[in-house]
């Protein structure tokens, strides 16, 4: 019977029966952010990654691409920067007096003996640098860019290309030959015993140490292309392993392919067929294809390599690092400074980077450049330094002192730069000015701007570089 009276007392839910009630279902807070399930479709969140937040897309899957995480990773940029200058002075000083680990500490006073620099020889360390930066530099390039810029012809162009896609892979051929090597290791972990001491062996007979060009690469190349991919597919097929060991197999297919591509005679034949062309004899007259890996011997880039052995050794500290050696307690700081080594040799990267360690009368200093010597002709521009616009960021960190950070733009022999020092350089700003505007006078370049300040925020990379965003209207597109 229905309790008209209302004499006793409702029973939650009954009260007002007539009425419309709402809607118990809750909605999602916004500002929460569910764990990513890839096994599930879930309600659109508050995840950067998630399309629902894009209110202009026309496209409904749309998730963060190669270029974002980049993009992403730069704006973090010059909080690695600092954390380098630290474990550069810090650490590195601290492991080798304590020595922590005989071996590592060795390796450190090593590399210190390497980058000790005296003042007249700083210049030259810098060019050095710059030159090891960039492996197309030189006259010989110089001139294949110009029979690139003048020529019409398609043909010609493509086996420029080609031509030097070859001496890339020949070049890169002793470093794709390391990664192999570690590839291999992995490869025979994820194969039954068996199968992987026959693959263990077939390794053996590579030649890991090979020099670029030489017999024994292309050796290295018809064993891996007739004998080790062969069995590998065999392996695959007869076990019906689709997973990572078909996709570890997919990637020495394609170091394969670079390393029969690296041959020299290869190289010779195909600068042979470009002698063929009136535009190349017009630059390269009377050059013998039989000299023609002496002259990539000693480019530019190739003398600045072998002289720049403390890069090797720094690569092979901050490897040893991850690993353990400075200690665990290290290892995360040794990876960021991995991290930011490599996020620098992005292909996504648009400016020529450098990092130079120094010790200079005793004293140790790290600077970090980001340099574009063409920042407003787009490759394109004239090739009279003066008259293109130079634009770049200079970080460094000196012991004892602190960070600077140098921006400046160069064009038609004036500048304009913005420098920021430490704190404890307050009272030296104007001796500071002072100096820098007789150094540029002496350089004849005239200072159009000048500020020197300290207590700025350390400028980005993106934000020094506007030209890194230009990619964001491409194909936004992981793998």
């Amino acid at each position: 019977m229905s309790n008209i009276l209302k004499v006793t007392t409702p029973v939650a839910g009954y009260e007002n029966a007539n009425s419309v009630r709402t809607n118990p279902v809750r909605n999602t807070d916004p500002a929460i952010q569910g764990q990513v399930n890839p096994e599930k479709v879930v309600k659109p969140d508050a995840r950067s990654d998630s399309a629902s937040q894009e209110q202009n897309v026309g496209l409904k899957f749309q998730y963060e691409s190669n270029y974002d995480n980049f993009i992403q990773q730069m704006r973090e940029m010059p909080a690695m920067a600092e954390e380098f200058s630290k474990i550069f002075f810090e650490r590195f000083s601290t492991l080798a007096e304590a020595g922590l680990s005989d071996g590592y500490a060795q390796q450190i006073a090593e590399f210190f003996a390497m980058v000790d620099v005296d003042p007249q020889e700083l210049l030259a360390f810098v060019k050095s640098q710059g030159n090891a930066t960039i492996r197309f530099t030189g006259a010989f390039f110089s001139l294949l860019r110009q029979v690139m810029e003048q020529t019409n012809s398609v043909e010609l162009k493509s086996m420029l290309l080609d031509f030097v896609r070859r001496y890339t892979d020949m070049a890169e051929s002793p470093h794709i030959m390391q990664s192999i090597g570690r590839l291999m290791e992995s490869l025979e972990g994820k194969m039954f015993q068996d199968a992987g001491a026959q693959l263990k062996a077939m390794a053996g007979e590579l030649s890991y140490d090979a020099a670029a060009g030489s017999a024994e690469m292309e050796e290295n190349a018809a064993l891996l292309k007739e004998k080790i991919l062969p069995y590998l597919n065999r392996y695959i097929s007869g076990t019906h392993d689709r997973g990572e060991l078909r996709d570890m197999t997919a990637r020495l297919a394609a170091w394969t392919a670079r390393c029969e591509n690296s041959s020299a005679a290869r190289l010779m034949e195909a600068f042979g067929e470009l002698m063929k062309y009136q535009g190349m004899q017009k630059y390269f007259q009377g050059l013998d294809p039989a000299m023609l890996m002496q002259v990539l011997g000693n480019t530019e880039f190739e003398k600045a390599v072998r002289q720049q052995k403390w890069m090797k050794k720094l690569a092979g500290l901050i490897d040893a690092g991850v690993a353990g050696a400075a200690g665990n307690e290290n290892k995360a700081v040794f990876k960021n400074l991995m991290q930011a080594i490599l996020l620098n040799e992005s292909v996504y990267m648009p400016v020529l980077h450098m990092m130079i360690p120094l010790q200079m009368n005793g004293q140790l200093m790290f600077a970090e450049m980001w340099i574009d010597p063409d920042a407003e002709g787009g490759g394109k521009g004239d090739a009279d330094s003066r008259t293109r616009t130079v634009q770049g960021l200079v970080k460094f960190d000196i012991q004892d002192v602190g960070f600077f950070d140098l921006y400046f733009i160069y064009k038609d022999g004036s500048i304009r730069l913005q420098m920021s020092c430490p704190d404890v350089l307050d009272g030296n700003l104007e001796t500071i000015r002072r100096d820098i505007t007789d150094i540029l006078a002496d350089n004849d370049i005239r200072a159009e701007e000048l500020f020197v300040d300290s207590g700025q925020k350390s400028i980005p990379v993106s934000e020094a570089f506007p030209k890194i965003f230009e990619r964001k209207n491409s194909i936004n597109v992981r793998i």
